[in-house]
């Protein structure tokens, strides 16, 4: 990030997640998932001289064995936990990690707060390809797609985890955190507009996946927040990817519910 202060206020101020500093790097944590007795980091970040991706991080199953995952996914294995491999197309190295690098203690309860963060929506040049990778070598399973260009993807039954679009190498479109479901949005709206944040686009429904959605952005960074609810899961793992033709995008996929988003968003 090129102003990591002034994202942790937009993160600990706008959106309630406890940010803590720790020699040089930021690290904002929300709730355990699902009332889990520890937390996790969800997003750590450093300043930079712009916003981009450095790695993402997948958890591993308790009892996956790293060295035969690591000649599976032709990659690295870089200590105990963790075995790396880099996507060739993004140049994003992708961690998987058998247990979370930092377990903190979870944060007091906030109705302000999200839940736990949900996917990441992953720019890429050929998104295609990427795409490929994720399902190839990393064992993602294809949920939908628009085209050649937008993609969602799924570590187990929610509808995606990670998700593609068209851009520029090592950059991300947007964070996905969980909110509670439609009661949750009116006093996280109201506590973001108190502080000086406004919405992007929303609230809205997308088709792909079901959920509802509200984006807001760090005007600093321009790191990009969905607060989403409601996700579809698919719990069949043989049921086909749901596909849909690129001009589908903006007349019936992107928001069911009609308004369309500002270029910012498209960009």
């Amino acid at each position: 990030m090129p102003d990591p202060q002034a994202t942790a206020a937009f993160l600990s101020d706008g959106l309630q997640l406890q940010v803590v500093e720790d020699g040089g790097r930021f690290l904002a944590i929300v709730d355990g998932e699902y009332g889990a007795p520890r937390g996790q980091a969800a997003i750590e970040f450093r300043a930079g001289p712009e916003h981009l991706v450095e790695s993402l991080v997948l958890a591993l199953p308790h009892d996956a064995d790293l060295a035969e995952l690591a000649g599976l996914v032709g990659g690295q294995r870089v200590s105990d936990t963790e075995v790396s491999v880099v996507d060739p197309t993004t140049e994003i190295p992708i961690r998987l990690a058998l247990a979370p690098g930092l377990a903190v203690s979870v944060p007091e309860p906030s109705v302000l707060r999200p839940r736990r963060m949900g996917h990441v929506n992953l720019a890429s040049p050929r998104p295609a390809e990427t795409a490929r990778f994720f399902i190839d070598v990393i064992g993602l399973r294809l949920s939908e797609y628009i085209g050649e260009a937008l993609f969602w993807m799924r570590t187990d039954t929610e509808h995606h985890n990670v998700a593609l679009r068209p851009g520029r190498t090592r950059s991300a479109h947007h964070l996905g955190m969980e909110v509670a479901g439609w009661h949750a949005y009116q006093p996280i709206l109201d506590h973001l507009d108190s502080q000086g944040y406004k919405i992007e686009f929303g609230p809205g429904r997308h088709r792909p996946g079901r959920s509802l959605f509200v984006y807001v952005c760090d005007p600093t960074s321009g790191l990009r927040v969905e607060l989403f609810a409601d996700m579809v899961h698919l719990p069949d793992p043989t049921a086909p990817a749901i596909g849909w033709e690129p001009g589908d995008r903006m007349t019936k996929t992107l928001n069911t519910w009609g308004p369309l988003p500002p270029e910012s968003f498209l960009a």
